[in-house]
């Protein structure tokens, strides 16, 4: 087979591997112990991106999810913020800068109302895109679009004083210059490969 199709064809799965992604959670072991909710600590690692918890009025275990066992439970694998003025960052694994598309947001108990999230994207030359989105209805996930959370390296995810707020179906596409230094790379094998 010609090593360039070969390549090419590495270069289209690549391409497309790099497409939007969901952080949906589903990876992570949400047994709960028999207490209904599993407690993860104050990282989480899900689908190539982190979760930190950097500020909280409480002991450890700041990120958590709600199973089935419970009401809260939203049908999936959502975190939430388990302590009072708790904040979430997002960054992915390894460092790089990713596109947010759209998230997932509701109520940590399913049921308060006139609750705001603020998602703070802030990127690599330090500018930021600051985005906020009121709960009117908090009893089910409901899906936000972000408009302008482009090429950021931290999302900090925050609602005030409470931060009790499950997030979930987080739509992510990397940073595109990772696919235009991989289409450089494949193009330098190809001229190497002719000489």
């Amino acid at each position: 087979m010609n090593l360039k199709l070969v390549i090419m064809a590495g270069l289209a799965v690549s391409a497309l591997s790099a497409q939007a992604q969901v952080v949906d959670f589903e990876d992570l072991n949400n047994n709960g112990g028999g207490q209904g909710f599993t407690l993860f600590g104050d990282q989480v690692t899900s689908r190539g991106y982190q979760f930190n918890s950097t500020t909280h009025v409480g002991g450890s275990d700041a990120l958590a999810s709600w199973t089935s066992a419970l009401p809260y439970y939203t049908g999936s694998c959502s975190l939430f913020a388990n302590y009072l003025e708790d904040v979430a960052v997002m960054t992915k694994s390894g460092g790089g800068a990713f596109t947010v598309r759209s998230i997932d947001l509701c109520d940590v108990f399913r049921g308060q109302t006139g609750q705001t999230v603020t998602l703070i994207g802030t990127r690599a030359d330090n500018t930021t895109d600051t985005e906020s989105f009121f709960l009117s209805d908090g009893a089910n996930l409901h899906t936000f679009a972000l408009a302008n959370m482009t090429n950021v390296v931290k999302m900090t995810l925050d609602d005030g004083a409470n931060s009790w707020f499950q997030f979930d179906n987080i739509n992510v596409v990397p940073e595109p210059t990772s696919m235009i230094a991989l289409g450089a790379g494949v193009a330098a094998l190809l001229r190497r490969r002719r000489k």
